[in-house]
């Protein structure tokens, strides 16, 4: 833990230092830090600036997500899925679920949790409607005319309003993709769901991802999203032979 009293660069830049951990988690970690000593500065409960803290260089890898084949493929065995979903709703079995997650996902790239937690009232006119639970922004989103036909189907069978949630946990929603994509050979995660569907529309419309994904800062789906493999390659200089 760090108190207010310790909020110094040296001392800052010694405990980062001493963390045993990735780059990435210890840069998010010196994010924090800032946010928090920016605050306890503006409000006057130190006299010690948040400066001079060293960065700390993260090496990512180029965002990849999955073909638009891959997500139909994926489409198709989701329909087939007959395994059941919980003992407690008989009958229930995961081609009623999976297709319905796959289709919203892709159509308005929702971060899982958003997802997880839809209900009959975000979804109204052939659009989910939704306050993005990480960022507090309003979203809106047509859904094609498939995922509306999946949608209208699994909310029939809601007993509470709820689109997931009423028939499975968060923790069996990200076992059962885990299980899902090594069950068929398919590398990812559900998070590449998101990043296909930002691909595809940079591929539509370029310059149009970070708007689809509700970003403030450009640069984030180009880093964090945008499989550039998916989109128009980029100029070549001639080849020599």
């Amino acid at each position: 833990m760090i108190r207010v009293c310790q909020l110094r660069s040296s001392a800052v830049n010694d405990f980062l230092s001493s963390l045993a951990l990735s780059a990435t988690t210890r840069a998010n970690i010196r994010r924090e830090i800032l946010t928090l000593w920016r605050y306890a500065f503006e409000q006057a409960y130190t006299d010690e600036a948040p400066i001079r803290v060293r960065r700390i260089r993260v090496c990512r890898e180029p965002p990849q997500c999955w073909s638009l084949d891959t997500i139909r493929r994926m489409l198709c065995l989701a329909e087939r899925d007959e395994s059941p979903v919980v003992r407690r709703v008989p009958g229930l079995q995961w081609r009623d679920v999976m297709p319905c997650w796959i289709a919203i996902g892709y159509d308005t790239a929702l971060r899982f949790s958003d997802l997880l937690h839809l209900h009959q009232r975000n979804y109204n006119n052939g659009a989910i409607r939704v306050v993005a639970r990480k960022t507090g922004k309003p979203t809106v989103r047509k859904l094609s005319q498939y995922a509306i036909s999946v949608t209208d189907s699994l909310l029939s069978k809601s007993t509470t309003g709820e689109l997931f949630l009423w028939c499975v946990t968060r923790r069996r929603m990200l076992l059962k993709w885990k299980n899902f994509l090594t069950q068929h050979g398919i590398p990812g995660s559900s998070r590449w769901l998101r990043r296909s569907a930002a691909t595809y529309v940079e591929r539509i419309s370029p310059g149009a991802a970070p708007r689809f994904l509700s970003h403030s800062n450009p640069d984030l789906a180009k880093f964090h999203y945008i499989d550039e493999t998916l989109l128009a390659p980029v100029a070549q200089p001639p080849a020599l032979r």
